[in-house]
């Protein structure tokens, strides 16, 4: 069996199988998240031959994903994919982590490092398709093409190469390798663990995520797979502006400045800021000084209030993100908060963020279900914790309460799916009902 068949044939007959059966997305996107758990529980023994069964149930869950990539779903079908699918790669780090030898905090440090750029790097490409989608680019005025010459046989484009060898060049396989998709995380997961050790995987897959991220920030405007098939008539489109995900501090300072103040080059030197204070250690800041990283990327907040209409204001959420990543790992690794602790953090902020990218473009719920207390306040509850002496006690809160937030946001998007499901009228034969399963 050829990779070609491996990767894009097999899923696709698969897909074809699982269309017959009535299988429903969310059936595939539950067995993607099964998979990825029992991964993450055989990564967690530290043995070589744990590691492979682990690369196995990878494989079956990479599977799943890419034959529910096949099938049209509804705007809340694909948000459970997204986040499921986020959430188990999460397990899988965490569960290296669990089962690296040497340091443990080493090994949640760069768990979180990896958590931290793969999830900037997901959010980049939502962005990046939002801007894209509010503010596309017209098509270049081409003379009408030539008519092929008569060497040109069926199947072959003018240039006498056939359609399947050009998709899959060279240049095509250097791009997806350089964005790092999920079968070369397996590949490499699986591989890395199995013969040189957990901790050695997780700081190889820190090195894949740098890239992955510097790719998306620089490669073409993509579109992943999971929101090309949403087909959801009640879904609008929102713009660049709310996936930043900012709460009621934030929303306020752009009131003020009546969407006046441009966002990008303030949330750049808020971020330049956090990480310098961040480098120089904040284990040896106290007081209100603890602060000081959250008032510098507040620098961005009155940005809030402004379209994000400019050619690169789509990296204005990357990079706030990134301050709260930044903030929220330093704080909580200087002042003793236990690893395992400051990586759920990080991991449940990058589902939310997720979350709020995802549903700029396809929203699942009401939009007063999804206020919160946005990337500021989230930044400052840590700050304030830390300040009393109280750091692992506000990670543990934020830490429920974004689980509590996803949670109540699925349980909107389910009801208000199966109500639209109820009140639509059959489609094709009731092609409607086996989409919203």
């Amino acid at each position: 069996m050829t990779v070609t068949t491996a990767v894009v044939v097999l899923p696709r007959r698969m897909a074809i199988w699982a269309a017959r059966r009535a299988l429903a997305r969310n059936s595939l996107t539950g067995i993607e998240l099964g998979c990825s758990l029992c991964a993450a529980v055989w990564f967690s023994a530290g043995k070589p031959a744990a590691a492979l069964a682990g690369g196995a149930a990878l494989g079956g869950g990479y599977l799943a994903r890419r034959v529910g990539g096949q099938l049209t779903v509804g705007a809340f079908a694909g948000w459970l994919a997204v986040v499921c699918a986020w959430a188990g790669e999460l397990a899988v780090y965490a569960g290296l982590a669990v089962g690296a030898a040497g340091s443990a905090t080493l090994a949640w440090k760069l768990a979180t490092g990896v958590a931290m750029l793969f999830a900037l790097r997901k959010v980049a490409r939502l962005c990046r398709a939002a801007q894209a989608a509010e503010y596309p680019v017209p098509p270049p005025s081409d003379p009408p093409p030539s008519d092929p010459p008569p060497s040109a046989q069926p199947g072959q484009d003018r240039s006498g190469i056939a359609p399947d060898i050009a998709r899959f060049s060279l240049g095509a396989l250097i791009g997806q390798l350089l964005a790092v998709p999920a079968w070369v995380r397996a590949l490499v997961i699986t591989g890395t663990a199995a013969y040189y050790g957990n901790r050695t995987a997780l700081l190889v897959m820190l090195y894949c995520a740098a890239v992955a991220l510097a790719w998306s920030l620089v490669a073409g405007p993509h579109r992943p797979r999971a929101v090309d098939r949403v087909t959801d008539l009640a879904a609008q489109p929102g713009g660049v502006a709310a996936c930043r995900d900012d709460g009621p501090i934030a929303r306020l300072a752009g009131a003020l400045v009546h969407g006046q103040l441009v966002p990008l080059p303030p949330a750049v030197a808020g971020l330049i800021a956090t990480v310098l204070l961040a480098a120089l250690g904040l284990g040896s800041l106290d007081g209100w000084v603890l602060l000081t990283p959250v008032a510098a990327m507040l620098l961005a907040a009155p940005g809030s209030a402004h379209p994000h209409d400019g050619p690169a204001d789509w990296l204005a959420p990357v990079i706030i993100q990134a301050g709260q990543y930044v903030y929220l790992a330093a704080l909580g690794f200087a002042i003793g908060v236990p690893g395992p602790v400051t990586f759920a953090l990080i991991g449940l902020t990058g589902l939310r963020q997720l979350d709020v990218a995802y549903q700029a473009r396809h929203p699942v719920t009401p939009r007063g279900a999804r206020l919160s207390l946005g990337w500021e306040g989230r930044m400052l509850v840590a700050g304030f914790a830390a300040m009393v002496g109280l750091g692992t006690v506000g990670y543990l809160a934020l830490i429920g309460y974004l689980g509590w937030l996803l949670a109540g946001n699925g349980l909107a998007g389910w009801f208000l799916a199966s109500r639209r499901i109820k009140t639509a009228p059959p489609k094709n034969g009731g092609a409607l009902r086996a989409s919203a399963r």
